[in-house]
């Protein structure tokens, strides 16, 4: 075996140099494309064929001694090609979701030329995911899905090697929405591995995607492929702060290129800083993979050469390369091996655990310059459209470290919408009982139901008239119920049971006689809301929760009306019968409530409103004993 070394040398210097890639016929007769980054030698066999060493020492036999130097300049090259399988199987946080649905798609890997975290030109690798009724001919696809995965630790996690569980649910579900999933590995997985990731390091990795996405649309152009007139710009936790970084750098440099039917951005921070700080003053996290991981990217992307040593407790300190920069383990495992009951003074060290000490200073000046609040130019593109998502009970993300982006956007005019549609807008923070993971599936069915209705929904980009009428009406949802009352649809009865159940909440199992404002003052306690959290939530809803909760309890207290007057007492005497007969039919045991018994006429519209459900409980059969 003849090593040539200086050759290696020069070859891989020239192909960083010019972005250009090696591509090899191997043993087995298959084709692989190979990066400088992923090789460490090149050796020309006795028997006239060459051995490929990649940089973690696998030596992979080919054929001939042969091999081609791509130069892929502006063009994107596939790399691989192979069917595939979605499955619909996941477990959030110990919810496990299991329909049994799976779905055959074929995996397109690609390399293509994009910038690394300091502006040099790279090669990285991403992936298409093409549904097989799209590849085979018998559906068209409806558009493309840009992912950006979340967070990451092990190599073999980067999308070209493996589907993460957002691209399962999002294809593979049983709704099986037609559209095509692009994604990139970004700096650091894929062809890149061998370097460190740039986790929410700002708008690397948004480039990364963006730049993907064309490169994708250049290839499917070449193979055939109508990819679709729609185009959602999709991510969750990192990958949430990814897609608004892409957002952003798509209204600032892609503008002509690339639009975003809507970016769709859950569960991250959109204020580094901020959730640095929040780490801290918390001292906690339920996921302290992360704080670590931010830290140690920092420190590699930024080259800001901190010892370690100062940064880390001990135990973690000697453990970097292996927690970390070796991409050997997933994040649960890092986490396991930390400890996951630690506190974040148990990882960092006293100084950067206290936010004014110099040290801390230092990397909270770099977290701020990457976060994307920091104004540096970005004047959002009005006719882009976002649906921002978090989880007010978010034990991985801090909350505090998200909700600065609503501020932002409407500081630059943005109006928020809780309701689809009615802004460019849309925000749902207003969620409080769920962690990270169980919030994802929330996430997910929002985010699904949008790009699947999207198309009955719009035409050429525009709301179809009749909701555009709907939306552009200033109405909350008490308003709506009324309409929905006057359309003869009961709501009062359809969410009687529901506030039955919040009765059932209290010790006694009885239903406090009580004014509105105090019964706000329950529903508040029983939610676990304060008046602060009531605030925020408005703020980031764009809708009066308070007069809301307020306006609900007096519509609820309001007397049914009867617009026919007393003609029709005899045919509703007749109907409330046929409803008690079928009820009596029914084999369906309903859980019972306890009410406090009124003996006098009600002086309180919730009094009112009691004997109102009493009665209608009673009419439909329902017993009111425990």
């Amino acid at each position: 075996m003849k090593k040539i070394t200086c050759t290696l040398v020069m070859l891989l210097v020239c192909i960083v140099s010019q972005a250009k890639v090696i591509k090899v016929i191997m043993a087995d007769g298959t084709a692989k494309v190979f990066t400088s980054s992923q090789l460490s030698a090149i050796d020309f066999n006795d028997d006239g064929t060459l051995t490929v060493t990649t940089y973690d020492g696998q030596q992979l036999p080919t054929i001939g001694a042969d091999f081609e130097v791509l130069e892929i300049g502006d063009e994107a090259i596939v790399t691989d090609i192979f069917p595939d399988t979605l499955s619909f199987n996941i477990d959030a946080d110990g919810v496990p979701i299991d329909l049994e649905a799976t779905r055959p798609i074929t995996k397109i890997n690609y390399v293509y030329p994009s910038t690394d975290p300091w502006g040099e030109a790279v090669t990285l690798s991403g992936t298409i995911l093409v549904p097989e009724e799209i590849w085979n001919g018998t559906a068209r696809s409806q558009g493309t899905l840009m992912m950006n995965h979340y967070t990451k630790f092990h190599r073999k996690e980067a999308p070209t090697l493996e589907n993460g569980e957002l691209e399962n649910m999002l294809l593979a579900n049983p709704l099986k929405p037609n559209y095509i999933i692009v994604e990139s590995d970004f700096y650091g997985f894929g062809v890149t591995e061998r370097f460190p990731q740039a986790f929410m390091q700002g708008l690397i990795n948004a480039r990364s995607s963006l730049d993907g996405l064309l490169a994708a649309r250049q290839l499917l152009d070449e193979m055939g492929f109508d990819y679709g007139p729609l185009c959602f710009n999709i991510g969750y936790s990192s990958g949430g702060f990814d897609a608004l970084a892409a957002q952003k750098l798509r209204d600032m440099e892609y503008a002509d290129r690339i639009s975003f039917d809507k970016t769709f951005s859950g569960g991250g921070p959109s204020d580094v800083c901020e959730a640095y700080r929040q780490y801290v003053l918390i001292d906690s996290t339920a996921y302290n993979a992360v704080p670590l991981l931010l830290m140690v990217t920092t420190n590699e992307i930024q080259r800001l050469n901190i010892d370690y040593a100062d940064v880390f407790q001990p135990y973690i300190c000697d453990r970097i390369d292996e927690f970390i920069l070796s991409k050997n383990y997933s994040s649960w495992p890092v986490c396991d091996s930390i400890g996951r009951e630690k506190k974040i003074h148990e990882i960092l060290t006293p100084a950067y655990c206290d936010l004014d000490s110099p040290e801390s200073m230092v990397m909270q000046d770099f977290f701020t310059a990457f976060s994307l609040t920091t104004d540096d130019g970005w004047t959002p593109d009005p006719s882009q459209r976002l649906f921002l998502f978090h989880s007010r009970g978010d034990d991985y993300v801090p909350i505090k470290s998200a909700r600065p982006m609503i501020a932002f956007l409407k500081s630059k005019g943005l109006e928020p919408s809780i309701i689809p549609g009615k802004t460019n807008l849309q925000t749902n923070f207003v969620l409080t009982s769920m962690g990270h993971l169980k919030a994802t599936l929330v996430y997910f069915v929002q985010t699904l139901a949008a790009i699947k209705a999207w198309p009955l929904m719009y035409t050429d980009n525009q709301l179809m008239p009749e909701y555009q009428a709907i939306v552009s009406q200033d109405m909350d949802l008490v308003a709506t119920m009324r309409m929905l009352d006057a359309m003869g649809i009961d709501c009062k009865a359809i969410i009687s049971q529901v506030l039955a159940y919040l009765a059932s909440l209290d010790e006694s199992g009885e239903m406090p006689s009580i004014d509105l404002a105090t019964a706000t003052g329950l529903i508040l306690s029983k939610l676990n809301l304060t008046e602060e959290d009531l605030a925020e939530m408005s703020e980031d809803s764009g809708m009066d929760i308070k007069k809301f909760l307020m306006d609900l309890i007096a519509y609820l207290s309001e007397p049914a009306i009867d617009d026919d007057g007393d003609d029709d007492e005899e045919e509703e005497k007749e109907k409330e019968e046929e409803e008690k007969e079928e009820e009596e039919e029914e084999t369906e045991v309903l859980p019972s409530c306890r009410f406090e018994v009124i003996a006098s006429s009600p002086s309180t519209p919730l009094e009112s409103y009691e004997q109102q459900l009493r009665q209608w409980l009673e009419t439909n059969g329902l017993s009111l004993s425990e």
